[in-house]
């Protein structure tokens, strides 16, 4: 169902390249940044020199938008991102089909995701102190020495040369978004800082045409959405000092405070549950970069954090029953890393240690106070290797995982101690220099979180028996590059055995258990100028997903719920100074809501468009504008969770550097 579109998308990109390849002038536009390898090129991790896909998203992407990590996310290739509603709801990613438990997170080197209840909210991360963003959809470098089953998405914080500036951001849309933002950045001698602020928030109250497959009985014909809004505030500082040039010492404190209506599938006008977050986050690294003239590097961070999310449903709208809970996250984490650059080979060493503490009480349980704890160890071993002529390279990795869990619900199997072991590897081949081609494989693992184990009262019952993820993951690659662009076409299959899925019992009450699942799929990505400012690109994925357990009948062989299989996004983008402007259209066709594929969301199809315009006063001064709209047809249509997703939204940010 809904495959002639994105069959046809495909076979266009493919027939091009013979079009492509006859282009002349313009520049490369290669999905990959190359620079200028640095005194410490052991330290460097280039997107190039990887044996897989590695998307690059640069701060240019999101800077001048009211945006989130999830926004900017959701139009990479083989990303699919999860909502709960509007600007700022929570989001959640898959990548190649994967769940989002299975995506690991990081910022700087160190894991956002929560081990807890597993995967990590994209909607916290608004990127206003963020550089960059790196997305593997397959392999990652040892340096993420927990990388598993369904990718890594890598965020990297502003650095040290960050121009001495100072910025203000204005921005407002429809449906009562705004966001306020300040930051500065300078340099005084060895010392250098930068500080950012940021508000922003939404009411989410956007009207949609009602449906009575929509459960919201007694609403009439239109409905409004109910307690979906959302306030947050963020402060971000980095304060380095270079003990010499070989040398640095760097600390990063991050503070988010974050609140929001939980929104009911039944869009209740009683419903009141809300969830509050805070999280503080402080980050110290030193660095090393003069051992051997820089052919050895090493890191250290260390890492200390706090999570708090208050959640309070007294009437009872959302889930099952009522609840008044609150729990605690802290979260300490040392992270140890070794490069040596040995000619044409790279050997590269990690060790992360973490403890993960939680105490929880929902004041509305009998037993209301709950205690858990993880501590994990995890080591990784790399080699690298490039030919003398960087046709050919190669990557091997080895990882092993230490895990300690200890619960005080007793009933529940109250302690664990398990290890693992993962490995991968992968090659690529440069045939001509605008022909390149790459293959993957790995086992990889994930660790089942402590919900998944334990139990949550009221919601899951704990399952000790449980098994860790294992997927066997492959990948092939080609890719063409050209005078004015190019095209990557992959191939990927992840077998998942043992998996891990929730079942539920008539009151509603789920259990976790192990299942086997495959998923495999062919992703196309392309981009060209046309002229020397016009730009079209595009992406399409298109995958296969299959529940191959016996423990169900009715769930055997039928494709894993919550991901559409066919996806597509076609862009084209203007560039008269100093006015930009695009215009792309989206299309997303077969997602299941349920295991036995008895609810199909219906096809989506939207358009989105930009203009942006940008002003320089004198050598440091600067003002941007930029205007968004999203679903420009006002289509109205059903998200991931089965809840109504926003129609027509506007947006509008002014930025001024000073």
């Amino acid at each position: 169902m809904g495959q002639r579109p994105l069959c046809r998308l495909a076979l266009v990109l493919l027939a091009a390249v013979p079009a492509l390849s006859r282009g002349e002038g313009g520049h490369s536009l290669a999905p990959v940044i190359v620079t200028e390898a640095p005194r410490n090129a052991a330290a460097t991790l280039t997107p190039e020199h990887e044996t897989g896909m590695v998307r690059v998203i640069e701060r240019e992407a999101f800077i001048n938008r009211i945006t989130t990590l999830a926004d900017t996310l959701a139009t990479q290739t083989g990303v699919q991102v999860r909502r709960l509603g509007g600007l700022g709801s929570y989001s959640a990613v898959s990548i190649r089909g994967s769940s989002s438990k299975q995506v690991q997170v990081y910022l700087d080197g160190m894991l956002l995701d929560d081990p807890v209840s597993g995967g990590s909210d994209l909607s916290l991360y608004t990127l206003h102190d963020v550089a960059e963003i790196q997305v593997y959809p397959g392999n990652a470098p040892a340096r993420y020495t927990q990388a598993g089953v369904g990718g890594v998405v890598a965020m990297t914080s502003l650095r040290a040369d960050t121009p001495s500036t100072t910025r203000i951001n204005l921005g407002a849309g429809t449906h009562g978004g705004r966001r306020l933002g300040l930051f500065q950045a300078g340099a005084e001698g060895r010392f250098d800082y930068w500080f950012s602020l940021n508000r922003q928030q939404a009411e989410n109250d956007f009207r949609y045409q009602n449906r009575p497959e929509w459960f919201n009985p007694g609403d009439g014909e239109e409905s409004r959405r109910r307690n979906a809004d959302i306030a947050q505030d963020d402060a971000s500082a980095r304060l380095g000092y270079r003990l010499s040039p070989d040398r640095r010492l760097d600390a990063l404190l991050q503070w988010t405070d974050k609140d929001q209506g939980i929104p009911s599938l039944q869009n209740w006008e009683a419903n009141r549950a809300r969830l509050e977050t805070r999280q503080q986050r402080v980050q110290f690294h030193y660095q090393d970069s003069g051992w051997w003239d820089g052919r050895l590097q090493s890191s250290h961070r260390l890492l200390l954090g706090r999570r708090q999310h208050t959640y309070l449903d007294r009437i009872g709208r959302i889930g099952t029953g009522v609840h008044d809970a609150r729990d605690r996250t802290d979260q300490f984490g040392f992270n140890n890393s070794l490069t040596w650059l040995l000619g044409a080979h790279r050997l590269s060493a990690g060790l992360d240690a973490s403890l993960y503490r939680l105490d929880q009480e929902d004041r509305l349980q009998t037993e209301p106070e709950t205690e858990r704890e993880r501590r994990q160890v995890t080591g990784a071993l790399s080699h690298e290797w490039h030919s003398d002529n960087e046709r050919w390279r190669t990557q091997a990795v080895v990882r092993r995982f230490q895990v300690r869990d200890q619960s005080d619900d007793t009933g529940a199997g109250g302690e664990s101690s398990q290890h693992y072991h993962a490995w991968q590897l992968g090659t690529r081949y440069a045939m001509t220099p605008h022909l390149w081609l790459f293959a993957n494989v790995a086992r990889q693992v994930r660790i089942p979180t402590l919900v998944e184990q334990f139990g949550q009262q009221g919601l899951f019952v704990g399952n000790p028996e449980l098994q860790a993820e294992q997927a066997l993951n492959a990948d092939g690659s080609i890719r063409f590059l050209v005078p004015r662009g190019y095209l990557e076409v992959t191939g990927f299959v992840r077998d998942l055995d043992p998996a891990v899925t929730a079942i539920y019992d008539a009151r509603g009450v789920g259990r976790y258990v192990n299942i086997a699942a495959r998923v495999q799929g062919l992703e196309l990505e392309a981009s060209y100028d046309v002229l020397d400012r016009w730009t079209l690109s595009a992406n399409a994925t298109t995958q296969d997903s299959q529940n191959r357990s016996d423990q169900l009948a009715d769930q055997r062989d039928k494709s894993l719920p919550g991901l559409y299989h066919h996806t597509a996004l076609v862009k084209s983008t203007w560039r008269l100074a100093p006015f930009t402007a695009s215009v792309s259209w989206h299309y997303r066709d077969e997602l299941y809501y349920d295991s036995a594929n008895l609810l199909e969301a219906e096809t989506g199809q939207t358009f989105d468009a930009d203009l942006g315009w940008r002003h320089a006063w004198g050598r440091s001064g600067e003002t941007r504008i930029n205007l968004e709209v999203h679903n420009l047809t006002d289509e109205t249509y059903q998200d991931f969770n089965r809840f109504p997703g926003p129609g027509r939204t506007l947006f509008v940010n002014l930025q001024h550097r000073f």
